[in-house]
């Protein structure tokens, strides 16, 4: 049994660093392998409603995961905060039987274990602010809005200025420690009296490997897939860190 997990990707452009790093992931011998291949959350920098633009400019990456697929392979799209509202732009794609993208965690059986695995943000729960915003945009309004109203180049040009400022925001040295220490404070509040043997997420931007104080949980999170050129690998029920080029 093998899964292969990977988030915070933030592919900006057709074929930028972030595209090749995604396609060198969906090609990794090890991927290809795989029972379970999770995509946790922001694998686009901005992807929000039904945008055909998006599957002409994102074509070979939907190809390369419906190739997975075909393969055998069960794959998972959760969203993160932005990759939003793509269930009827998935639908674009796979008309029938195809990828349904998820904004509620999941808890799956794997091979006589239990899989928590969502983007991670839920954990995030002293940031009142951010959680207010994610409700905000997961809200039916917004829904709406992304779906059937707003156009694309409105859409790109507000997502081009957000994603602009945080990636400067991104630059800036921040305490990678504090984060781990905030995260999981926030999974041992968010998933407490669960049990749940292995936690899979991203976020926070920083890798982690982490047991949870009731002694039976790993919480696991690959970072920011750019920075540490990496994917979470998991082998019966053994996690590794294992590199992309």
């Amino acid at each position: 049994m093998r899964i292969s997990a990977i988030s915070d990707v933030h592919v900006r452009a057709p074929h930028d660093e972030a595209d090749r790093l995604l396609m060198s992931f969906f090609s990794h011998p090890l991927v290809v392998k795989s029972e379970y291949v999770l995509l946790l959350g922001d694998i686009f920098d901005l992807m929000c409603g039904p945008h055909q633009a998006y599957l002409n400019d994102f074509q070979h990456i939907f190809q390369r995961i419906d190739e997975l697929m075909k393969s055998g392979i069960k794959v998972f799209y959760c969203e993160g905060n932005h990759d939003v509202h793509l269930e009827t732009l998935f639908k674009l794609f796979w008309p029938e039987n195809g990828l349904v993208p998820l904004q509620t965690p999941v808890i799956e059986e794997i091979d006589g274990k239990t899989y928590y695995f969502s983007h991670g943000d839920e954990h995030e729960v002293d940031n009142l602010s951010y959680q207010r915003y994610k409700k905000t945009i997961l809200s039916s309004p917004l829904k709406f809005v992304a779906n059937k109203i707003m156009p694309y180049a409105v859409l790109n040009m507000i997502g081009r200025r957000a994603s602009k400022i945080s990636r400067k925001k991104g630059a800036r040295l921040f305490d990678e420690e504090a984060v781990k220490k905030r995260f999981r404070e926030g999974i041992e509040i968010s998933l407490q009296n669960k049990n749940y043997d292995f936690i899979l997420g991203g976020h926070s931007h920083v890798r982690d490997l982490y047991q949870l104080s009731n002694g039976n949980s790993t919480y696991v999170n690959n970072g920011y897939a750019l920075r540490t050129r990496s994917f979470i690998s998991i082998n019966n029920h053994e996690v590794t860190f294992e590199n992309l080029t």
